[in-house]
């Protein structure tokens, strides 16, 4: 047994604080703010507490504590198994939630660099956006770093290559999937109360497709999940996986194309619409930047995820393990 029992320990004392942070925001913002952005805050018991009405910020904030907490809960999950079992692999498993949950912070930090940055400048009356830009980037970068080095030495070895793509699934699945919750959670609400919300055939659109995609993104993740965990068995690369993981991140950049597209269509109507803006139904957003950075992130992530399906389709069903 390489990992002491101490070592053990400490791990499910952290992914208990983890699950129970990450779980409390994204309840807090995800459940309790979100479906209440409609009506200003009206009805929900955080209205006084939370600062601002922008249905972007709160569901921001939601995905994240959402993310964090299924791949805190997967680590803490395996750490309270590792206690009784002398099987180095599910210690193992619970440093892979680790790297899980720094792959969320940076998914988060970066995007708010390049993507959602007016959700915490202008939405506060700040100007300053290049200043908070470069403090994302930077926190992302660290971030970044402080994810590929574990990674690298831990999981680095050729054999170790599907329990690498696991992680990845899994964290894209949690975040697809979060989205996909949070987004259904403000449709909900107003699909009951169609009749008397305004606007709210646009709000449904924008709102249902906001779940619909990334929850298709999901299913996709999670079937690579399940193919990558087959794979692991037999010691393959299976082409059908990786094709599935790629799709995850094609309906993922997809999604966010849609986001920059509808909120350009709406905000520049009499409708006046914005997901951004500090208000729901704002008088003038001027968001522009945000549909634009949409197409850019959105069709970057697309790009990505058909030079990964190219690569994939070069490369076949191989042996990870060398035969003895």
């Amino acid at each position: 047994m390489k990992y002491s029992s101490t070592v053990r320990t400490i791990n499910v004392v952290l992914f208990a604080l983890l699950t129970a942070g990450f779980g409390f925001l994204g309840i807090w913002f995800g459940f309790l703010v979100v479906p209440f952005q409609w009506r200003g805050g009206s009805g929900s018991p955080l209205a006084s507490s939370f600062p601002s009405t922008s249905f972007g910020l709160a569901a921001t904030l939601g995905v994240l504590g959402l993310t964090g907490a299924i791949v805190s809960l997967r680590g803490l999950i395996a750490s309270i198994l590792s206690l009784s079992r002398n099987d180095d692999e599910i210690v193992l498993r619970g440093f892979g939630a680790y790297i899980g949950v720094g792959l969320v912070a940076t998914m988060f930090f970066f995007t708010n660099a390049l993507w959602l940055y007016r959700l915490t400048t202008t939405n506060f009356k700040y100007d300053d956006v290049g200043f908070v830009i470069a403090v994302y980037a930077i926190a992302g970068i660290l971030f970044l770093f402080g994810t590929l080095i574990p990674l690298s030495k831990i999981f680095g070895d050729h054999d170790r290559y599907n329990e690498i793509m696991r992680i990845l699934s899994f964290t894209f699945g949690a975040a697809t999937l979060s989205v996909a919750v949070v987004f259904f959670g403000a449709y909900l609400p107003i699909a009951a109360n169609k009749a008397t919300t305004t606007n709210s055939d646009q709000l449904m659109l924008e709102l249902g497709l906001g779940a619909l995609i990334p929850f298709l993104a999901f299913v996709s993740f999670a079937l690579a999940l399940i193919g990558y965990r087959r794979a692991d068995k037999t010691n393959t690369i299976s082409k059908k996986s990786g094709f599935l993981f790629e799709g995850g991140l094609f309906l993922t950049g997809s999604a966010i194309i849609t986001a920059g597209i509808l909120e350009n269509i709406f905000q520049y109507k009499e409708l006046r619409i914005s997901l951004m803006a500090a208000e729901v139904v704002a008088k003038n957003p001027n968001y522009l930047d945000f549909s634009v950075m949409s197409y850019i992130v959105g069709g970057l992530i697309v790009l990505a995820s058909c030079y990964f399906a190219l690569q994939t389709a070069k490369g076949g069903k191989a042996k990870v393990a060398s035969e003895n």
